[in-house]
């Protein structure tokens, strides 16, 4: 009796945490400065954003955030990573993304090595990538791939390696045609504010300035 008491009581506590999971909850204006001493990068954020804040006592794998370009309706848990912030329904959004450049094993092609220059990784995994005359990326033409979605909806994917080649980033908007024009420019505004910064607690002698106080969200 006393096994089957605390059988019930397991799964009711299961069910509870997958309720508390799959929650929904409100977005929230997104923050004018995004600040990752980890991976030292600093972004600043147009007013008018919005993000899904990561519900408290989250743990997971810090890779980057979200930024809506209108409230979602409603924000959904999200998994291991940062980078990814579930939503109801499609909402126009530009998303950051970074980790450290390393090599890697494709399922075909064996061990990749890690990409040497923004080109390299841009056509490891967009063949058709191009350096944008509009888009930049640490003061540079970024490279870019755009393609066409289910749904009417277009991706634009900005790509680039930094800090020596130390670290990767992936900037991607995702839109309607109707909008693209627009999201595009404010595509531009937020790759071209991104820049690379050194951790205060860092040992290394490195060009870049600090980084500011801020946090990544």
């Amino acid at each position: 009796m006393k096994a089957a008491f605390l059988v019930a009581m397991a799964l009711i506590a299961a069910a509870g945490n997958m309720e508390s999971q799959t929650a929904s909850y409100a977005p929230k204006p997104a923050p004018r400065l995004y600040v990752t001493q980890k991976f030292g990068l600093v972004m600043k954020v147009p007013p008018g954003l919005s993000f899904c804040p990561l519900p408290r006592g989250w743990s997971g794998d810090e890779e980057g955030t979200v930024l809506f370009l209108e409230p979602p309706s409603a924000c959904i848990a999200p998994g291991e990573s940062s980078a990814v912030r579930p939503i109801d329904g499609f909402v126009r959004s530009i998303g950051l993304r970074y980790h450290i450049n390393r090599s890697r094993d494709d399922a075909f092609d064996g061990n990749i090595p890690a990409p040497r220059t923004s080109e390299e990784f841009a056509h490891q995994f967009c063949p058709g990538a191009f350096a944008s005359p509009d888009l930049k990326l640490f003061e540079r033409p970024a490279f870019i791939c755009r393609s066409e979605m289910a749904g009417n909806k277009v991706r634009i994917v900005m790509m680039a390696v930094y800090d020596s080649a130390r670290n990767h980033l992936i900037l991607t908007l995702l839109t309607t045609p109707d909008r693209l024009a627009d999201d595009t420019r404010l595509l531009a505004t937020i790759g071209s504010s991104i820049t690379a910064c050194r951790s205060s607690s860092g040992k290394e002698k490195r060009e870049e300035a600090a980084c500011p106080k801020g946090n990544w969200w």
